[in-house]
């Protein structure tokens, strides 16, 4: 008889425990039935035209660059400033891009896509406003160092 009181006991307890931690613990009262996902917006992009860039150094050109760009717009009306300012938008990167690439302290190692795109994401902002632009990707990268032509 002591066994079965001794066994319902630790039946309440454990039962109670249980209870007590789905209450207090995973019980979240401010959940609502299954809460519907956003639904997914088609991302809005702008290809740019080619960015050429000539690195200079001491007086000369020592590289040249091409980068084919393409802007993640926040939205439609985003991408339709960003298509009525591209002459000043193209203006803010290729002049980032000259000071960037000629600031460098070596142009062996080549070109840093993750510094480029977070530097023309900034710098998109001087022309379109903060968030216009939410993603730079860059779609092809062409360097060469600079050899004249006699």
């Amino acid at each position: 008889m002591k066994l079965v009181i001794i066994i319902v006991v630790v039946l309440v307890l454990v039962a109670g425990g249980g209870a007590a931690t789905w209450f207090f613990v995973l019980n979240d009262p401010n959940k609502t039935a299954e809460a519907e996902p956003e639904p997914v917006v088609d991302p809005i992009f702008l290809e740019m035209e080619t960015l050429n860039v000539h690195v200079i150094r001491g007086g000369g050109v020592q590289k040249y660059i091409r980068l084919d760009v393409t802007l993640e717009m926040r939205d439609a009306e985003a991408k339709a400033l960003a298509e009525k300012k591209i002459p000043k938008l193209r203006d803010v990167f290729i002049s980032t891009l000259n000071d960037y690439f000629t600031n460098l302290p070596s142009l062996k190692k080549g070109v840093k896509i993750p510094s480029i795109k977070r530097r023309l994401i900034s710098h998109s902002e001087k022309a379109l406003g903060k968030g216009a632009v939410t993603d730079v990707l860059v779609q092809g990268v062409f360097e060469a160092d600079w050899k004249p032509a006699n």
